[in-house]
């Protein structure tokens, strides 16, 4: 993926692309995790609030 000239280490567009998405990808876990440890409770406030498809299929008995 990568190849020398003059001894000097070239790199690919590949790798470079490769790189540069795994330090985003890196970053996106990093603060999700963050998130987490700073508010536990997020993700359940999320699962509990009710969706618009809800409201939609709003089916009375």
């Amino acid at each position: 993926m990568s190849f020398s000239i003059g001894g000097n280490p070239v790199k690919g567009v590949v790798v470079s692309t490769i790189e540069s998405g795994k330090a985003i990808a890196e970053q996106v876990v990093t603060q999700q995790i963050k998130d987490v440890l700073n508010d536990p409770a997020k993700n359940t406030r999320t699962m509990q609030q009710p969706s618009g498809l809800s409201t939609f299929l709003d089916i009375k008995v």
